[in-house]
């Protein structure tokens, strides 16, 4: 017959079980009822809009006012003007003057092999001042003045 229940060593290491058992017991219901806590919104991340256009005038007008418009506490609008031989660049010259926020980059012709929009995304994106990147497109409206929190995850 054994008797290992009257032995010192059995009693020492059922105490460390239900010692170590309700260690864990109390640390995980901490981590199970913590809540997320969601940023407020001084605390959004600076926001940089990438639009790349060419021949875009009629869309920049329309929707360039809507972009810039947006209820967002930290944000720029970069439009970059790919080789437009429309009036694209006059009229982003005249909204940049009223909006501070906007900033225009200016392709005037392509060096090389390296054209195409993806050029025109690659400038935008060095001339970015934020680390959180947005893009759209020229012919693209948002669909209110909430859009940019929205799309930066607020």
């Amino acid at each position: 017959m054994f008797t290992f229940y009257l032995e010192p060593l059995f009693w020492i290491l059922g105490a460390r079980l239900l010692i170590q058992l309700g260690i864990y017991l109390i640390l995980f219901t901490k981590v199970l009822s913590r809540k997320t806590v969601k940023a407020p919104s001084d605390r959004l991340p600076g926001v940089s809009v990438i639009i790349a256009a060419r021949n875009e005038a009629e869309n920049l007008k329309n929707n360039l006012p809507l972009i810039l418009g947006q209820d967002y506490p930290d944000f720029e609008v970069i439009v970059v003007n790919d080789q437009s031989w429309d009036e694209s660049l006059d009229i982003l010259k005249d909204i940049s003057a009223s909006n501070p926020r906007l900033r225009i980059v200016n392709i005037q012709e392509h060096v090389l092999e390296f054209e195409g929009k993806k050029l025109a995304l690659t400038l935008a994106i060095k001339a970015a001042k934020y680390d959180t990147l947005v893009f759209t497109d020229a012919d693209c409206n948002p669909l209110g003045d909430k859009w940019l929190q929205y799309i930066a995850g607020a």
